[in-house]
């Protein structure tokens, strides 16, 4: 009897680490949602890292923050999927609520004099500190959440680190407070990457990058063939190109697939008038078909 059908494919799965970060819970919400497949959780020091680690490991899945309701665009994140192989395709999307907590060695907060976290949680929480220490404190932006917690293990109790519950209890600190962030309605999209492109749902959304000539009406002529298409733009980011001063790319989602005629004619018809393109992925929204 044949049973290969069973069988478990084994993969990798990058995330930004260390573990106890925000994108390792949001990792393990995608390998809920994959049949047949063994994935071996691998934390990375960077953003770059993770995508770089799919860049040369076809097959393998990658997680990162894309974008945060209260701070916008996680800009590590667009910069890099700018820059790295056309191979590395975003396929999956998941939203994910975020509450952060103040975790220290001291149980005592008036003892806290510095306060280490990722700057997008620092920028969360920016006025839960001001009204709690005020400018008897110090913030040092770091590269993750979970690494701002893990670090206090080297450091004295005047530190303190904004981050999950599951890191304080991982690397064994307090948690002086809890749902710190000044928003309490504080989401972060993340992003599944892959080098494999996804078929159709028909509950689908497309990334891609694009950049116009630098001259009147190019950015509208663009955004013009999607509104005569019927396509929802759903989030526009500008971003500089790093190529000329001035010169920018803009990161744009919008509904649907690159297998849809409605995309395909929009695309061909931008084509001849842009100076730059690049196709990110077609994936399933979040909350959609899997």
């Amino acid at each position: 009897m044949n049973n290969k059908k069973n069988e478990k494919i084994t993969k990798s799965i990058y995330f930004l680490g260390p573990e106890g970060s925000y994108t390792q819970i949001a990792a393990e919400h995608f390998v809920t949602k994959i049949d047949n497949i063994t994935l071996t959780e691998k934390p990375q020091g960077s953003i770059l890292k993770v995508i770089e680690s799919i860049d040369n490991n076809i097959g393998d899945i990658g997680i990162v923050p894309i974008e945060n309701s209260i701070e916008g665009i996680v800009r590590e994140t667009i910069d890099n999927l700018l820059t790295t192989s056309s191979r590395v395709l975003i396929g999956g999307e998941i939203i994910l609520p975020i509450a952060h907590c103040l975790i220290s060695k001291s149980t005592d907060m008036s003892k806290i004099k510095n306060i280490a976290s990722h700057p997008q949680a620092l920028a969360q929480c920016r006025y839960y500190i001001a009204k709690n220490f005020g400018n008897a404190v110090k913030t040092d932006p770091l590269g993750s959440t979970s690494e701002a917690v893990k670090r206090l293990g080297n450091l004295n109790d005047s530190w303190a680190a904004i981050g999950t519950s599951r890191a304080a209890e991982l690397y064994g600190f307090n948690i002086l407070d809890r749902d710190i962030n000044d928003i309490k309605d504080n989401y972060t999209r993340f992003l599944k990457l892959t080098s494999e492109p996804c078929s159709s749902t028909g509950n689908d959304k497309t990334s891609i990058v694009f950049s116009t000539a630098n001259t009147p009406g190019a950015l509208v002529d663009i955004l013009k063939a999607f509104k005569d298409n019927n396509i929802n733009l759903s989030y526009i980011e500008s971003r500089p190109s790093k190529r000329v001063f001035g010169d920018y790319s803009f990161f744009i989602d919008f509904d649907g697939h690159m297998e849809d005629e409605p995309v395909k004619k929009t695309i061909g018809s931008i084509i001849s008038k842009i100076t730059f393109y690049k196709f990110l992925g077609s994936y399933p929204k979040a909350g959609g078909s899997k």
